[in-house]
């Protein structure tokens, strides 16, 4: 009788266990999520105020004045 019962109360714990777990990869996808779309948003923020068409427009006017 008293295997009985430890068979169920290592069955009940581990399934308590599993249910803790079940959450895990959801919260490491969202995270994952949260970490690229700061990425992206530093990205575009650098890009912005970088102003790349004036850059270019600036160089090609040296270019065209330099001959």
């Amino acid at each position: 009788m008293s295997t009985r019962l430890y068979v169920r109360a290592k069955v009940r714990l581990q399934e308590l266990l599993d249910r803790r777990d079940a959450g895990q990869g959801t919260l490491e996808y969202l995270g994952v999520v949260v970490i690229v779309a700061i990425l992206v948003v530093a990205a575009v923020t650098a890009f912005n105020s970088f102003n790349l068409g004036e850059k270019i427009t600036t160089q090609l006017d040296k270019i065209g004045n330099a001959g």
